[in-house]
């Protein structure tokens, strides 16, 4: 069904392509890009050679699209589609200078212009009626189950037990098998697995499954870390690219941020009285600590009975916090943060110390989220946005080991849009008071599975 779902998409756009190229002859020339008229006002040149070389690119950027991306489900997302023109326009461009053909750059940019709106509007037609990817699970993790068949994508046709004897049906036509590897399956289940694999029909891991369509890594089925330190040890060459690139945003964008930075501050003088900056101690990269500035958005003596997390109707945030806080500009002081290097612009959010000794008893593995610089947004912010329970706490983290597994320059690039949008659209900043029932009843079931696993591999 994926390769179905990339290769459809990939004709598809090719197919727009050649609209938005007639489309534009049209306009340019008078008539297609076959006619007479045209053959004469182009000197017999023809625009066939250019057709072809964008055809062309159009399916490699699709391709490179592909390769640049392979996690997740390929959902028919704007940011996916933009990425392949983006590629395609490359591909276009550099055809363009090795064989230099014929072409009018009037007509090539009027092409690319209405395939790319063409293309977004496919899209914005598909995900009318998004596609499900149906699974048949081998498994005992009731609560991994029951969130995957909450996600929009995702139908779950039957759950096969790990450790059955008897006969089993094969998996339906177009259907994936989804295996949990931490569970021990009995020899008949290993020969289905086996011979399901054997006959060509698609069996993937449960993680992955979990990890694709949910942007999550499921807490219950960790092995000590060891899957987020692994992926890190092949990225440990981004981390110092990853690092220079925040450095040189923030000088660029000096001149754009800084003006904001002292209108704000005047604001909130005027507004909320001193102090204007709010200074917190927050662990850093490696469990150090770091001094945090955000412009002050609470009472002054917010914290006079100790740290606690803002819930959505803190009565503690002023008036004028609630609006900084709506679109982000309470963070704005952190840009200094990342000039002094405690800060990068995408990763985990710091946390408290008095927060983090808690979440470090309670939740395994919790320190795994130190092996990066903090960010000032991050995928657990666009994606969860804040936490004001232990439980959220718990959900959120499973984002920021997503993040940490999945790494990227795409990956930043996404998170940055994402808050972008959180920005424009003051969405996203308020705290959720307590989770539905359904998310309380999953986190219920993970942490019960995670207890268990954790009596497995250390018997008292």
């Amino acid at each position: 069904m994926r390769q179905r779902l990339l290769v459809g998409l990939a004709c598809a756009d090719a197919a727009l392509l050649f609209v938005a190229f007639v489309a534009a002859s049209v306009r340019q020339f008078g008539g297609h890009p076959f006619s007479d008229a045209v053959v004469v006002q182009t000197q017999a040149r023809g625009l066939v050679q250019i057709l072809v070389i964008s055809l062309v690119s159009s399916l490699l950027g699709s391709a490179l699209m592909v390769a640049v991306m392979p996690q997740g489900p390929p959902r028919p997302t704007y940011s996916r589609a933009v990425l392949a023109a983006l590629f395609a326009f490359f591909a276009i461009t550099a055809v363009i200078v090795l064989v230099r053909p014929y072409y009018s750059r009037p007509h090539l940019f009027t092409t690319l212009g209405i395939w790319l709106v063409l293309v977004l509007l496919l899209r914005a037609v598909l995900r009318l009626r998004p596609w499900t990817e149906q699974i048949l699970v081998v498994s005992h993790s009731d609560g991994i189950v029951r969130s995957l068949d909450a996600t929009p994508h995702i139908t779950v046709v039957g759950v096969i037990d790990p450790d059955a004897t008897g006969p089993l049906s094969p998996p339906p036509p177009d259907t994936v098998l989804v295996v949990d590897l931490s569970a021990a399956w009995s020899r008949e289940v290993t020969r289905y697995v086996s011979a399901t694999s054997v006959a060509g029909r698609e069996v993937r891991t449960l993680n992955d499954v979990y990890e694709q369509h949910t942007g999550r890594m499921p807490l219950g089925h960790l092995s000590e870390g060891w899957e987020v330190e692994t992926s890190l040890l092949r990225k440990l060459p981004f981390l110092p690219l990853k690092y220079a690139v925040d450095l040189v945003l923030v000088v660029l964008t000096i001149p754009l941020w800084m003006p904001v930075v002292a209108v704000t501050a005047i604001v909130v003088r005027l507004a909320d009285g001193s102090p204007v900056i709010f200074r917190q101690v927050r662990v850093g990269r490696r469990g150090e600590l770091v001094e945090l500035f955000k412009f002050r958005t609470m009472r002054a003596d917010a914290e006079a009975e100790g740290a606690r997390q803002a819930s959505g109707d803190d009565p503690r945030i002023t008036r004028l916090g609630r609006f900084l806080r709506s679109v982000r500009l309470d963070e704005l002081p952190q840009f200094f943060n990342v000039l002094r290097g405690e800060l990068s612009l995408i990763g985990p959010r710091p946390e408290q110390v008095t927060f983090v000794e808690k979440y470090r008893e309670a939740i395994p593995f919790y320190d795994q989220r130190h092996l990066v610089r903090p960010g000032i947004t991050g995928w657990a912010q666009v994606r969860h946005g804040y936490a004001a329970s232990e439980e959220e706490t718990i959900e959120k983290l499973s984002y920021d080991f997503y993040y940490l597994k999945h790494m990227s320059p795409l990956l930043d690039l996404e998170v940055l849009a994402r808050s972008v949008w959180t920005v424009v659209s003051a969405s996203g900043t308020t705290p959720r008071l307590r989770p539905s029932a359904e998310e309380a009843a999953a986190l219920e079931l993970e942490a019960a599975e995670q207890a268990a696993d954790d009596r497995r591999q250390h018997p008292s």
